[in-house]
Parts: structure tokens; sequence; C-alpha cells
């Protein structure tokens, strides 16, 4: 299920496994004017990087990160223009372990779930400030 919406504020990437938490980020984030590209499956997200022009940000479910099968954030690596795209994991409370691996990989951030939509738009905020004072 990959699925996009066009709004003006930029473009964000989800891969998140759970398909309700999917629909719910995919729904709050088109409603806020964002371009979201949505998927339950790391391959296709894979296939993505080298067909769409860099996301603002990166929404990635720490399960892709734990279960290991998933080089989502290798790839993403190497790829030039994604290489700077920021990258949240998206983590129950009681996945943390599996956090410090995702962040040692080269995740940028968190957000525990169930995540508060205020918290959610701020941290995306305060990337997109991020990527405007490094270009």
């Amino acid at each position: 299920m990959a699925r996009a919406q066009t709004n003006h504020q930029g473009t964000l990437l989800i891969l998140e496994k759970d398909a309700h938490t999917a629909y719910l980020l995919d729904y709050l984030l088109s409603r806020e004017g964002y371009n979201v590209v949505c998927t339950t499956s790391c391959e296709t997200a894979s296939a993505l990087l080298s067909r769409m022009p860099p996301a603002s940000m990166i929404f990635l479910d720490v399960a892709f990160v734990s279960d290991g099968q998933c080089r989502f954030i290798d790839t993403l690596h190497r790829i030039p223009g994604w290489r700077d795209t920021p990258v949240l994991l998206l983590a129950e409370h009681y996945t943390m372990e599996d956090v410090s691996s995702g962040l040692q990989l080269g995740a940028d951030d968190y957000i525990v779930q169930p995540f508060n939509h205020a918290e959610l738009l701020g941290q995306i905020q305060r990337y997109s400030v991020k990527l405007c004072q490094a270009s």
C-alpha cells in the first residue's frame, strides 16, 4: 500500500508496519498540508527512494530496524540527495532498546507511540528548520 496525497507543505515518507498507524499518520499529516507517501512495506519504501525526489522527512517504524531484515537506513544513506533526510523512528514505549539500535544505524530521533499530534508536528518543524539552516 503506497499512497500519495498532493498538497503544499513538503513530502513526508512514512514506513510503518501497522496499517492502522500508517493510515492515522497519513490522515493527520495530509490534513496539515503535507504530501504524504505511506507504505507498510520495506521493499516498497526502498524502491521509492530511487523513483521519487527526496522527502523532507522519513518516519520509520522501529520494528523495521529491530527485525534486521530491512536495511532501509543503509539504503537511504547510499543514495545522493537522500543522505541528509531526517529519519524519525516511531517506537512503542517497550521498544526503547530497538530505538538505540536505530539511532546507532543513523536515525536522527524518535517519537514514542502513542504519539501526541502537537509533538509530531513539532518534530517536523524542528527538523525542517535544521534542514533550512544546513542548506
